[in-house]
């Protein structure tokens, strides 16, 4: 399935093929992709935190709540600004309210 696929690919050796399946992970919302995604916020290159955080968010598990509040403080600016817009939609999801 894709899914395995895009998994799998969150570990290449190449920081493109790990934020293309964050990316891709975030886009299909499955929510086997939510502790992988967990564990890509620790990736060494920004490009792949922010692709993580943004899918977290978009896959809205109660899980990526602290994975997200930890990367509000990340190093990158642009994790970070990720992170917070990622954990707005997470919290609305999970939570509810406008």
């Amino acid at each position: 399935m894709m899914v395995a696929a895009f998994l799998k690919n969150l570990s290449h050796e190449r920081p493109e093929y790990r934020w293309g399946a964050a990316d891709a992970l975030g886009r299909i919302g499955d929510e086997r992709a939510v502790e992988p995604l967990i564990a890509a916020m620790k990736d060494p290159d920004p490009r792949v935190r922010k692709k993580a955080a943004w899918a977290l968010g978009q896959i809205g598990d109660i899980r990526g709540q602290r994975p997200l509040l930890e990367a509000i403080r990340d190093e990158d600016d642009d994790v970070r600004e990720i992170a917070s817009e990622a954990y707005d939609i997470l919290k609305k999801k999970v939570f509810g309210g406008g």
